[in-house]
């Protein structure tokens, strides 16, 4: 069996394509073959904030988006979104959000990233036991985006960046809802040790291919779907086609 692939387009950009009215998110996640039905609607809003609101419009039953930050700056570094301040807010957005959630019969799948409150391993453990795995039918899921977990300084020396990859893929592959991939350089000066590492299309930075391809096959089903950004897309799908 094929491994399910689907790129994540601008919205805007895709309805212009394809002549129709822009839908009510950032992006959407459309498959590389067969139906052209969309995996999910993106949003790149901060759910944390009291503006925040998920369009029942949207062209998918799933949403996908980051779980949020105190900041109003989504990608700024907010030392408190991993106290109890920052991690009581998430909760509360959790607990205030499932109901409508399940009574739109729509689900939520959070991707992680390492300055949110959903942003490391034990984070993204603790979620899935006690939002998806302990509620099966519950309007929750994980999206593994492991390099968005990632910090610059978790790169070198290889082999630790592997390492925590393999942990990542061990323990979250097997219940995420799908897996996010995409390729990063290291930083090239100093003063980038802690910037948020740029999604780059797969094959053009330093990721071992064999490597992640190793860990896709031991820890992620096969029909569990793939995301990628929508970038040389080509050179994207032969990653996945050419044999080691």
């Amino acid at each position: 069996m094929q491994r399910p692939i689907h790129l994540l387009h601008d919205s805007r950009m895709l309805a212009r394509m394809i002549g129709v009215e822009a839908p009510c998110c950032d992006m959407v996640a459309m498959p590389t073959s067969g139906k052209a039905e969309p995996f999910c609607a993106c949003t790149l809003a901060n759910p944390l904030r009291e503006d925040f609101l998920l369009d029942l419009d949207a062209p998918s039953e799933r949403f996908l988006c980051y779980s949020g930050s105190l900041n109003d700056d989504l990608f700024a570094d907010e030392p408190s979104n991993w106290m109890q301040l920052g991690q009581a807010q998430f909760e509360k957005f959790l607990d205030d959000t499932a109901p409508a959630l399940k009574a739109n019969q729509r689900r939520l799948c959070l991707r992680p990233h390492r300055r949110h409150v959903l942003g490391d391993l034990p984070g993204c453990v603790k979620f899935l036991r006690e939002r998806v795995t302990a509620n099966l039918t519950g309007p929750f899921e994980l999206c593994l985006s492991p390099i968005e977990m990632l910090a610059p300084s978790m790169l070198e020396p290889p082999q630790a960046l592997y390492e925590h990859l393999q942990r990542m893929f061990a323990h979250l592959g097997p219940a995420s809802s799908c897996v996010l991939l995409a390729d990063i350089k290291a930083p090239t000066a100093l003063d980038d040790v802690e910037r948020c590492l740029e999604l780059l299309p797969l094959g053009t930075g330093v990721l071992d291919r064999g490597i992640v391809l190793a860990l896709l096959e031991e820890f992620v089903p096969v029909s569990t779907p793939i995301l990628l950004i929508s970038a040389a897309v080509e050179q994207q799908l032969n990653w996945f086609r050419t044999q080691n």
